[in-house]
């Protein structure tokens, strides 16, 4: 599947004869798409951004359409299909129920791993926040932190092929970093959470 989009995307450029910066015409619809429907990985959009504004430019471009795609399409369900999309689509969500409670109790950082690990397809993290009681804000900041952290990750493996193995290691490194301050901030902050759900495990 990866395979035949990539090849497809390839020709789509080709055919409108679209190079260098001028791809940003195909890669951030592609992008809105995505969010949308989630037909196809978002790594295959960062290794074209890579390819052609480097490593820095292509992962913050690749950073924010990812973060336009995902609010516009959060705030269009929330704000016109909320009810049409919960009567619908709110029995196929059944089999995340757990990730819809952790996203309930935690907010943003379950936002922040669910788009940091692919566990659950970008665009039903979209859907499953727009049907939750998560706050506005808490779904911003969840999304820029979570894609920061995906496009960050995911940038830095899908380059080792274009940048030295010297700079490839700066940027895991500061990618750890990164989790680290992210870890921190959350068992700070829901300390109390976690042995609440520590407790109810063990009884």
């Amino acid at each position: 599947m990866t395979e035949t989009l990539n090849e497809w995307i390839d020709w789509l450029l080709q055919t409108l004869g679209l190079t260098g910066p001028s791809i940003l015409f195909v890669t951030i619809p592609l992008a809105m798409l995505q969010s949308l429907f989630g037909f196809f990985p978002f790594a295959i959009l960062i290794v074209l951004h890579v390819s052609v504004f480097n490593v820095i430019g292509g992962m913050l471009i690749s950073w924010l359409a990812c973060n336009l795609g995902g609010i516009l399409v959060y705030f269009f369900f929330r704000r016109y299909l909320f009810h049409w999309f919960d009567r619908k689509w709110g029995s196929r969500l059944k089999r995340y129920d757990k990730w819809q409670r952790y996203l309930d109790r935690y907010g943003i950082w379950t936002l922040v791993l669910l788009r940091t690990v692919p566990i659950i397809p970008n665009n039903i993290i979209n859907f499953m926040s727009a049907v939750s009681p998560l706050p506005n804000s808490s779904f911003i900041w969840g999304t820029v932190l979570g894609n920061l952290s995906y496009i960050w990750l995911f940038g830095t493996l899908s380059s080792s092929l274009i940048v030295p193995k010297e700079q490839w290691g700066t940027y895991l490194t500061w990618y750890g970093v990164f989790c680290v301050i992210l870890i921190g901030v959350f068992i700070r902050r829901h300390w109390d959470h976690l042995q609440e759900d520590k407790r109810s495990r063990m009884t």
